[in-house]
């Protein structure tokens, strides 16, 4: 499922961004996963620096590519394994 980056009452501007946002939203969750095949767990800020792109953009593919189960948060004793503030992904 494609999740709406515009409104149906935003202008035709917003619309036109959101389908351009989706395409950099491919690349980019792309790149996260194939980082993380080839370099094994990694933060957002790990990721990032693997990448090129922010831990912004990096945090919000996490998200969706977690909802798609591409990758998942690493858990120890039942809880998220956080380094240095971000937590910890690994593929599914």
């Amino acid at each position: 499922m494609i999740e709406p980056r515009a409104r149906s009452t935003d202008p035709h501007t917003s619309h036109a961004a959101a389908m351009r946002a989706r395409n950099f939203a491919d690349t980019h969750a792309n790149r996260i996963v194939e980082a993380l095949k080839e370099h094994g767990r990694m933060s957002a800020q790990g990721i990032a620096g693997m990448t090129g792109l922010s831990v912004e953009q990096v945090d919000r593919r996490t998200v969706e590519l977690q909802r798609k189960g591409l990758i998942a948060v690493v858990q120890l004793d039942g809880r998220d394994l956080v380094w240095s503030g971000y937590r910890v992904w690994e593929t599914c």
